[in-house]
């Protein structure tokens, strides 16, 4: 191993992997190692959602996705007669991804692999983590190839990608609190040929269980199925039959002919969560934090938008440009994302499964109660958020602030009674920051605001505001360039303003037209103001009226 690899990565799944690319795309030299042969064949995690292809879009992958997986636009259930309740769809969702693709987990590994190996970097494969020891200064991790001998790998941080049944949490002794499901599963990766839709999920409901589709591209599709109370400590052993998933399909679903099985399990469905993500220099990211139902397709998205999480910060402290008290903000941040996504993913399967404690729901009554819920646009809203996983927020983190004066309510009441502010319904500090076309100056280019938001730095996007007068451009392109003076390299700036600049007025920094105003009313900004986005694409930070000294302030706390 090279002498200056600053990061183990155990386990080389599509998390680990996304995790390994992260680290380079930030500067941080690392390795990674996996005891398996090579990549997966499953197609386990097929569900991608909005949010992780805004993130596989920010390092130029989302198209590659896109162009091999199957586009889902909703996610309907049928009765017992097969009739069709639509409840959920996701053509409304506010992003540039509105719906799921599936795509086979072995491809997604694939895709990400090549994308590593671009950056520098291959998987070592048939490598097995076996022991480490950490200290303030490291940690010494022995690996053993499978051709034999052992050496001893030092370095700076071990990011366990390892799996549900991480070896490296055991051995950190950290608790992984939850359950078992009480039902086990049948699953398999077939051929699928019927007359029923491929663009959207399907769950069917009969007296003998519940089947879930998830249609993958080229006619195939994972399907799940309960197969009743479990029975023992494991699951059934070895294969099931072609035959079995046939009577099965044939049951509860309105038929059709299934051939051509890429692989099939038994399985059983948990619900934990690791206690703590970090011990010392060792980090627990994806299956090893935290493990989930399929039915809301959320584990792998979560998993890869831990990695995005962590690899910006392991970026910045060890590149010696931000403390190492920054990663003390990994645990509060994605623990609470892993909780609420447990929990969804907990409230969708139980009421998928009749499973719901204490409550009994006949069929007639719960049809009923699903075609009532589908005619709810707020409840669709918010669960299409959730599931899309666009409502993941950090304003509990400690490293997110706020800064806005003291202004007068609607009748004249004290801001510090009513929390009264100047920045409307605009993202507040550790929310994802929103999108919106606009144009470049001078060419008046088309462009996405989340396109500008590309690269490993922190965005200083600073709002003219609707009533802008050129001594307000004048301040903003000051405090711009005051930034980057004293944060080189790590501060982009982008000035928003509704209207062209006169050419005396254009400095360094980046003008972007809003010349409709949408971004400034998606921010709140009818007056000037700033936002600091992160490079994980959230508000680390917001000031109404921009105020530069708040603004060094949070600098201080993010930066050495």
């Amino acid at each position: 191993m090279a002498a200056n690899t600053q990061v183990l990565v155990v386990g080389a799944g599509p998390v680990g992997l996304f995790m390994a690319a992260e680290l380079n795309r930030h500067g941080v030299s690392c390795r990674i190692v996996d005891k398996n042969n090579g990549p997966t064949h499953d197609s386990r995690a097929a569900s991608i959602q909005a949010r992780t292809l805004e993130i596989l879009e920010s390092v130029s992958l989302a198209d590659e996705f896109v162009q091999a997986g199957n586009i889902c636009h909703a996610a309907a259930t049928y009765t017992s007669d097969h009739k069709l309740i639509k409840y959920l769809t996701f053509d409304e969702l506010d992003s540039a991804f509105p719906f799921v693709l599936q795509l086979p987990q072995s491809q997604t590994e694939r895709i990400v692999a090549r994308y590593l190996a671009r950056l520098g970097t291959e998987v070592e494969r048939r490598v097995e983590l076996v022991g480490f020891e950490q200290d303030e200064d490291g940690v010494r991790a022995t690996l053993q190839p499978a051709e034999g001998g052992q050496e001893t790998a030092h370095v700076s941080y071990l990011i366990a990608c390892d799996g549900a049944h991480s070896p490296v949490r055991h051995a950190l002794g950290v608790s992984f609190l939850g359950s078992d499901y009480p039902t086990d599963f049948i699953t398999a990766d077939v051929q699928v040929d019927w007359k029923l839709p491929w663009d959207h999920h399907a769950f069917f409901f009969a007296a003998e269980g519940m089947l879930a589709f998830f249609p993958l591209p080229r006619g195939r599709a994972t399907l799940a199925a309960d197969i009743g109370p479990a029975q023992g400590d494991h699951p059934p052993l070895g294969e099931p039959r072609l035959e079995d998933l046939q009577a099965i399909f044939n049951v509860r679903t309105p038929g059709g002919v299934l051939s051509d099985p890429i692989w099939r399990a038994y399985y059983r469905v948990h619900c934990r969560q690791a206690e703590r993500y970090q011990v010392g220099r060792v980090f627990l990211v994806g299956d090893a934090a935290h493990v989930s139902s399929n039915i809301g397709g959320q584990g792998m998205n979560t998993g890869m938008q831990d990695a995005y999480n962590l690899g910006w910060k392991l970026g910045l402290v060890l590149n010696a440009r931000s403390p190492a008290s920054l990663l003390d903000s990994y645990h509060p941040e994605r623990h609470r994302a892993g909780r609420d996504m447990l929990y969804l993913t907990d409230h969708l399967h139980r009421a998928l499964l009749h499973e719901e404690p204490h409550l009994s729901v006949s069929e007639t009554l719960r049809q009923k109660l699903a075609t009532v819920l589908a005619g709810q646009e707020v409840m669709q809203q918010r669960m299409r958020r959730a599931v899309a996983e666009l409502n993941i927020g950090y304003r509990h983190s400690p490293i997110v602030a706020e800064h806005h004066s003291l202004l007068p309510g609607p009748r004249g009441e004290h801001a510090s009674v009513l929390g009264w502010h100047d920045f409307g319904a605009g993202p507040r500090a550790g929310d994802r920051a929103a999108d919106a076309r606009l144009m470049l100056c001078p060419g008046r280019d088309s462009v996405r605001f989340f396109q500008r938001l590309r690269g490993t730095t922190h965005h200083l996007v600073l709002f003219a505001g609707t009533l802008a007068t050129g001594e307000t451009h004048r301040r903003l392109q000051a405090l711009a360039d005051a930034t980057m003076h004293d944060y080189p390299d790590r501060i982009e700036p982008h000035l928003i303003v509704p209207h062209e600049l006169p050419e005396d007025l254009v400095g360094k920094g980046e003008i972007l037209l809003d010349p409709r105003g949408e971004l400034h009313h998606r921010y709140g900004a009818r007056n000037a103001c700033l936002y600091v986005v992160r490079p994980d694409g959230y508000i680390g930070f917001r000031s109404q009226p921009p105020d530069p000294e708040a603004l060094k302030s949070y600098f201080k706390q993010i930066f050495s």
